[in-house]
């Protein structure tokens, strides 16, 4: 049986009782988060996304999410889906720049059985993928029409769906600029060239390679015994030994000397304009705390300033919306500025949004702004603790930044105590537009 070689309590906000974060000799983190009601989460984070990929096998972390769902040697392809959602489960699974991540919230159950079927299953799919060649389908020419359709051709119709979607061309290049050498330059659903033809062999590596206990942690949310919980994780992970995988490490890129900017072309009946700033990694917590609140004030919601100033505001205005988003990874962090304008007015609004964003340091947050951010923030931080899932997901954001609950649990304390003056601080050294990408996208 794995023993558990060290077991923890974690106090989170508003909950009764603190989470139990253990570790098994296997090296696999579990976390137990008490929760009253009839529903469970089950939540596994493996610490693999298109970071640790090549361009040689760019996509290959999602292309492996979506085969890790075609049965084991246990349970043959779609008796996974079909016996949790016969019993009112929700199954999904993530991949992004940082991880892959695979979630179950369902009741639990008369006893608990529908939450020891889900687990049982779960840690399955998770240990004994087979990973079967009929799923994956042979390698084709991606310029033709394979003749078996199979599970490389549902992901590259992803992709090409992708190809569709400005948003996402807008990302994706921001991304290629704001990232000349890091891997989080490459977009997570890889190359259409890549996923027709990586070998089966290739991805059965991958997975052996990645899918090792101290490369994940689980978080099960629920009315669950903590300590009893740990070791039904214990025993239903049921890992073959393997070597722990090392992960790369990158140098960080700098933002660009002076401005850039990209024009794209697609055809569309509006236009793109976004900004995109580089700013720092999920280590530096206050800093990252400090951009979410940055973010919200300038340009999330109905209030914010750019929307008042560029939508509400601005005289014959060329914005049909406008606002802002911050999102952090592991390495980095990125705050985007964006507007859906005019198709003729690209330019302009460039420089409408450019001068409100760099108002920010000549009319630094004022208190009322940082007070409305912060309940807002904090509001957002309470309505995740309301359900399960919502706990879930929200210690997996801070075990995949951080590979501990310190992001959770340390951000409404930091949140708190974020000054005008530092806010000020923080959007002179990461958010000047003399050092932002842009990209313009329009018909």
């Amino acid at each position: 049986m794995v023993e558990i070689v060290k077991m923890d309590a974690v106090s989170l906000p508003y909950l009764h009782h603190p989470a139990t974060w253990a570790t098994l000799e296997s090296g696999q983190q579990v976390v137990v988060v008490q929760k009253p009601g009839e529903v469970v989460h089950l939540h596994t984070v493996v610490y693999v996304g298109s970071v640790e990929e090549t361009v040689e096998n760019a996509g290959i972390s999602h292309f492996l999410e979506h085969l890790m769902f075609k049965g084991t040697a246990r349970f043959p392809a779609g008796t996974f889906d079909r016996l949790l959602e016969g019993i009112g489960g929700r199954v999904n699974a993530s991949t992004a720049k940082d991880i892959t991540q695979y979630f179950v919230t369902l009741p639990k159950g008369a006893a608990g059985e529908s939450y020891r079927l889900a687990l049982e299953l779960h840690a399955d799919m998770l240990t004994d993928a087979l990973l079967p060649e009929e799923e994956i389908g042979p390698p084709f020419d991606p310029s033709t029409e394979p003749a078996e359709k199979r599970e490389r051709l549902v992901v590259i119709e992803e992709i090409k769906m992708g190809k569709d979607n400005p948003w996402r061309q807008v990302i994706a290049t921001l991304g290629e600029m704001l990232y000349p050498t890091h891997p989080y330059r490459r977009e997570v659903i890889g190359t259409a060239e890549v996923i027709a033809t990586v070998p089966a062999d290739t991805i059965r590596a991958y997975y052996r390679h990645w899918y090792h206990p101290g490369n994940m942690v689980t978080i099960l949310t629920g009315d669950l015994p903590p300590e009893e919980t740990v070791r039904d994780v214990a025993r239903a992970f049921r890992f073959a030994p393997a070597a722990a995988p090392h992960h790369p490490q990158f140098p960080a890129d700098a933002p660009p000397a002076t401005p850039c900017a990209r024009r794209l072309t697609m055809p569309l009946n509006v236009g793109y304009v976004a900004l995109g700033f580089l700013c720092p990694s999920a280590r530096s917590l206050r800093a990252t705390i400090g951009l979410d609140v940055l973010s919200l004030i300038l340009g999330e919601g109905l209030s914010s300033r750019i929307h008042q100033r560029l939508v509400e505001q601005l005289p014959n205005t060329p914005f049909i919306d406008a606002g802002s988003t911050h999102w952090t990874l592991r390495d980095s962090s990125n705050l985007i500025a964006y507007g859906i304008v005019r198709p003729d007015a690209l330019q302009p609004a460039h420089d409408a949004l450019v001068e409100q964003v760099r108002l920010l340091q000549h009319e630094p947050p004022t208190d009322a702004e940082v007070r409305k951010a912060v309940t807002c923030l904090e509001a957002q931080f309470a309505v995740k603790a309301e359900t399960a899932a919502g706990l879930s997901y929200a210690l997996a954001d801070s075990f995949t930044l951080l590979r501990s609950p310190a992001g959770y649990t340390a951000y409404l304390p930091i949140l708190h105590s974020l000054t005008p003056d530092e806010l000020g601080r923080l959007a002179a050294e990461y958010l000047n537009p003399d050092h932002a990408c842009a990209v313009l996208l329009g018909p």
